[in-house]
């Protein structure tokens, strides 16, 4: 993995984020929020994922190979994870994920994958001029996936969620007869329960930055397996 985790990030408020390419065309009310959100002027550059899904920790990176990375303070310890950005540069406009952290970049300097640079500018510049703005509700295409992170167990928790859409705002979980757990986000974009949450199987609730709130049951403590479900955000 290209970049590691930066114990620096400050917790800022959490960013809404991106949508994806080359998925369905925006709905109308995706059209509205769009234009709504703010628009950033600054810098893009590119870069390859050597391995894995970046700093957020994604199993691998998203179809198409269209991803960014943000600076420190934009990537906000995780809280822009899973989002997705409206990039425009002087040949076009591309939609990205966020699934990384440039912990060299300052604010307003995104690095593009190879791919999504050569959507909005001649890679031989290598650094060019954009505008970029956060996407509300895109389009996935998937349900929800979660992955139990290598070493959980009833006593240490760790679970990434995949496919969201917007940022996430909170996590909980909870085991059959048992109580709703809130989970901490690490700076590598996992959701921790210190002292576990039980033996699961687990229902987890998931909320994002747009208040949409879903549950999904069955998610088993069985580290290391993309657990795939039949949820989506919304």
């Amino acid at each position: 993995m290209r970049r590691l985790p930066s114990v620096l990030a400050t917790a800022l408020a959490a960013i809404s984020l991106l949508p994806s390419p080359a998925l369905a065309q925006p709905t109308r009310s995706e059209e509205t929020a769009q234009v709504t959100a703010k628009a950033i002027k600054g810098q893009a550059t590119m870069y390859e994922l050597q391995s894995g899904g970046g700093n957020c920790s994604y199993p691998s990176p998203p179809a198409g190979n269209l991803y960014v990375a943000l600076s420190p303070g934009e990537y906000a310890a995780a809280a822009a994870c899973g989002g997705y950005l409206d990039v425009t540069g002087p040949k076009g406009t591309v939609r990205v994920k966020v699934v990384d952290q440039c912990p060299e970049c300052a604010a307003g300097h995104i690095d593009l994958s190879r791919t999504a640079f050569a959507r909005v500018a001649d890679p031989v510049k290598g650094l060019v001029g954009v505008t970029y703005r956060p996407v509300a509700n895109p389009r996935v295409g998937s349900p929800l996936s979660f992955r139990v992170k290598e070493g959980s167990s009833q006593w240490w928790l760790a679970l990434l969620v995949v496919d969201h859409g917007n940022p996430l705002t909170s996590v909980e979980v909870k085991s059959a007869g048992g109580a709703w757990r809130k989970l901490a986000r690490a700076d590598y974009n996992y959701w921790i329960a210190e002292s576990g949450a039980g033996q699961g199987p687990f229902t987890v609730r998931v909320t994002d930055t747009r208040g949409h709130q879903v549950t999904a049951k069955g998610i088993r403590l069985t580290p290391a397996a993309v657990q795939r479900t039949t949820t989506k955000m919304y």
